[in-house]
């Protein structure tokens, strides 16, 4: 039995199969590749959070937000809204920079926040809220040292902006 004339010669399919494959293979190499240059873009962003906490420990008692940088480099134009005792907090957490480290940010009697201080200098147990909605981190948004822009959700899922 002869070969159709129409379904061309052996080597012509193995080259069209071969091509194929190594098409496959560059597709899915792009996609692996984006998937990692994703993760190292959300490796500095993903070592900001924040959280609602309180210093028991003081009358009045103190109530407020921790920050905490791990990332070993700095953050800029950080703005983080709040809710505590229920109500959500008119004016946002701000900083024009943020260093590496661990800050509590009162919020004051007026509705104004304090000046951030370290966790350790406020020399107190802060305690963080853990079991109620009334106090807890309603979102953020921050720029990171490569200037990519981010913000997050009351849960801290990161979005690029």
């Amino acid at each position: 039995m002869e070969w159709p004339s129409w379904a061309g010669d052996i080597p012509t399919w193995v080259t069209t199969i071969a091509v194929g494959f190594a098409g496959g293979q560059l597709v899915i190499d792009r996609r692996r590749r984006a998937k990692e240059e994703e993760r190292d873009a959300k490796s500095q962003a993903s070592k900001l959070s924040a959280w609602a906490a309180s210093d028991r420990s003081c009358e009045p008692k103190a109530f407020g937000i921790v920050v905490s940088n791990r990332s070993g480099s700095t953050f800029h134009d950080v703005a983080i809204s709040a809710k505590i005792h229920q109500k959500t907090v008119e004016q946002d957490v701000e900083f024009a920079v943020l260093p590496p480290g661990e800050y509590f940010v009162e919020l004051l009697k007026d509705g104004e926040w304090e000046f951030a201080v370290e966790s350790g200098e406020h020399g107190r147990a802060l305690r963080p809220y853990t079991r109620t909605g009334g106090y807890r981190v309603l979102g953020m948004s921050f720029t990171d040292n490569l200037d990519q822009r981010w913000s997050t959700d009351g849960h801290m899922v990161l979005t690029r902006v």
